[in-house]
């Protein structure tokens, strides 16, 4: 038997097809940035408590030729390009640090360090005066042959 009220119509339940809720990306994302963010710090950590880091500041600070130019050293910012290679047949490390005095003067300064006997010494380092020109710091103190010889073929 059928009702009159249901003759020519089609039924109104709607069927549609289940999709799976997706889990949010937010916990993956979060976890990646918080991931880079220590690496970042791992990494600032490491090259600013290393051995050459903390010879070059040290440098720095009780250079006469820097404070000369800019007066009593107040801090030493590390700066682009920052190297370090403490693996390796000659262990070395390069530094650029922007300089600014207490007078509020600025330079920068570059060092290069190179393991040399299981001791790091500073083979060179250079400092930007007022007019632009770099600057030696330090005299290149290898002997003559190797100043002579170049650098070796590899």
């Amino acid at each position: 038997m059928v009702f009159p009220s249901q003759t020519g119509k089609e039924s109104q339940t709607k069927y549609e097809p289940t999709h799976p809720r997706g889990g949010s990306s937010w916990p993956v994302v979060a976890a990646v940035i918080l991931t880079v963010i220590f690496v970042i710090y791992g990494i600032v950590y490491y090259v600013m408590n290393s051995e050459p880091y903390k010879l070059s500041e040290s440098f720095i600070r009780q250079n006469q030729a820097i404070k000369a130019e800019i007066g009593e050293v107040d801090k030493c910012d590390p700066w682009f390009p920052i190297e370090i290679y403490p693996i390796g047949r000659k262990e070395n490390a390069m530094f650029t640090f922007d300089v600014i005095g207490k007078s509020k003067k600025i330079t920068e300064v570059s060092v290069s360090l190179q393991k040399i006997q299981n001791r790091w010494c500073i083979v060179s380092a250079y400092y930007v005066d007022r007019q632009g020109f770099m600057n030696p710091l330090v005299e290149d103190s290898r002997p003559s042959t190797e100043k002579s010889a170049g650098p070796p073929l590899e």
